[in-house]
C-alpha cells in the first residue's frame, strides 16, 4: 500500500517538475516564484524517489540480484538511485542548453533523445510490477530486470559524464588558480627586483623619494636598502628638515603628504642634530591641526587616519623629549581640535573605524601631554 502511495506520489510531483522546467524561467517577481517552486517540487522528487526506492529495498523487490553481489545490495540500490536523480535533475537543466565542448559528446545524444522522458519510464514501469506482482522472494521476470538493469546503466552514464565535467571543470579551475598565483608572484618579484635596483640607482638631488621606501610597514630589505641610500646622502637630516618646514605645506594634498613619511622615518631612525627639528616640526603641527580640523567638520572627510597622530606622539615623545616644552602649545592646540564632537561620516562603512581612530588619536595627544 505505502509502495503504491509513494509511486503516485512521485508521478505527480515529477509531472511538476517536469511542467515548470520545461518552461522559459518568467523575470521579476515572477522569476522569484519560479525559483521557489523548482526547489520545492527538487525537494519534493528527491525525497519521494528516495522513500520509494528504500521501501522497495525493504520490502525485498530486489531480491533477484545475482547471490555475487546480493551483500552490496543496498549500496547498489543506493547508487542507482542517485544517479538516476542526477540524470534527471541535469537533463532537465540542459534539456535547452547547447552541450558544448565541456560535456562528453555521447551526453547530446541524451539531451536529444530527451531522456528526461523515457528513462523514468524505464525504471517507474518495471517499479509497479515489483511493489504490486512479485510476491516470490528472489524472483522477477527478464523483462523487469532487463528494464532496470538498462536504466541503472543509462543512469549510470550520465552521471558518470557529470562527473567526469564537473571534475575537470574544477581541476581547470585549480590549475589556472596555481598559474595565476605563479604569475602573480614572478610579477611580484618582478616588481620587487625592480624597487630595490630603483632605490640602488637612486640619483636625485635629495631624499625625498626615497622615504616612501624606508617606511616601517615596508619589506625589510627595501626599507634597510632605503635607509642606507638615505643616511649616504650628505645632508640627508636637513632634507627631513626641509619637508618639514615647507612653507606650502598646507596646499599640498593630504595623500601626498611627505611629511607622513617624515615622521614614519623619525620613527625609527636616530637624529644627530634634534634640536634643528624643532622649528621644523613645530611648524608641521601647525599645519597638522588644521588638517585635522578640517577632516572633523566634514561628515564627508575620512582623511584623519592619514595623519597618524598616534605615530606623530610617540616620535615627539622618543626622539625630541627635551623640546617637549616648545611642542606643547601646538599638542594643546590639537588636542582641543580632538575635543570636539565631529558630526557622523556619511560613509557608513568607515564610519566605525573612524570613531575608533578619532578615539586612538584624542588618547595619545592627552597621553602625550600628561607625560609632558
Amino acid at each position: 500500500m505505502l509502495g503504491n502511495i509513494l509511486f503516485v506520489l512521485v508521478i505527480i510531483i515529477y509531472g511538476f517538475l517536469v511542467n515548470l522546467l520545461l518552461k522559459p524561467m518568467p523575470g521579476g517577481d515572477y522569476g522569484v516564484g519560479y525559483s521557489f517552486a523548482w526547489l520545492i517540487y527538487l525537494a519534493g522528487f528527491i525525497i519521494s524517489t528516495g522513500l520509494l526506492v528504500w521501501n522497495m529495498n525493504l520490502n525485498h523487490c530486489f531480491d533477484w540480484f545475482p547471490p555475487s553481489i546480493m551483500k552490496y545490495r543496498n549500496w547498489l540500490v543506493f547508487l542507482g538511485w542517485i544517479s538516476f536523480v542526477f540524470a534527471l535533475i541535469w537533463s532537465l537543466e540542459y534539456h535547452t542548453k547547447i552541450i558544448g565542448s565541456e560535456f562528453p559528446q555521447f551526453m547530446t545524444w541524451f539531451i536529444r533523445s530527451r531522456v528526461y522522458f523515457w528513462l523514468p519510464l524505464l525504471l517507474l514501469i518495471p517499479s509497479v510490477y515489483l511493489i504490486n506482482v512479485q510476491s516470490l522472494s528472489g524472483f522477477a521476470p527478464f523483462w523487469v530486470k532487463f528494464l532496470i538493469q538498462a536504466g541503472f546503466f543509462v543512469s549510470q552514464i550520465i552521471a558518470i559524464g557529470i562527473l567526469y565535467t564537473f571534475g575537470k571543470f574544477w581541476v581547470q579551475q585549480r590549475l589556472n588558480g596555481i598559474q595565476l598565483e605563479k604569475n602573480h608572484k614572478t610579477e611580484k618579484l618582478s616588481d620587487y627586483k625592480a624597487t630595490l635596483e630603483s632605490i640602488a640607482n637612486y640619483n636625485e638631488s635629495t631624499i625625498t623619494g626615497l622615504l616612501k621606501f624606508a617606511h616601517p610597514k615596508n619589506d625589510k630589505t627595501q626599507r634597510e636598502a632605503a635607509t642606507v641610500k638615505i643616511k649616504s646622502f650628505e645632508n640627508w637630516e636637513q632634507d627631513l628638515i626641509d619637508i618639514l618646514g615647507q612653507k606650502n605645506l598646507e596646499e599640498i594634498y593630504v595623500y601626498d603628504d611627505p611629511t607622513y613619511f617624515v615622521y614614519a622615518f623619525l620613527d625609527g631612525n636616530k637624529m644627530e642634530h634634534p634640536e634643528k627639528f624643532v622649528q621644523p616640526i613645530q611648524s608641521s603641527l601647525k599645519v597638522l591641526n588644521i588638517r585635522v580640523g578640517k577632516s572633523l567638520d566634514d561628515p564627508y572627510n575620512l582623511e584623519l587616519g592619514v595623519s597618524d597622530i598616534e605615530l606623530v606622539c610617540r616620535v615627539l615623545e622618543e626622539q625630541f623629549k627635551n623640546y617637549a616644552k616648545e611642542f606643547k602649545p601646538a599638542m594643546i592646540k590639537i588636542q582641543e581640535t580632538l575635543d570636539i564632537i565631529p558630526p557622523e561620516r556619511k560613509n557608513e562603512q568607515h564610519k566605525k573605524s573612524y570613531i575608533e581612530t578619532h578615539h586612538k588619536y584624542k588618547l595619545a595627544v592627552n597621553n602625550w601631554l600628561k607625560l609632558n
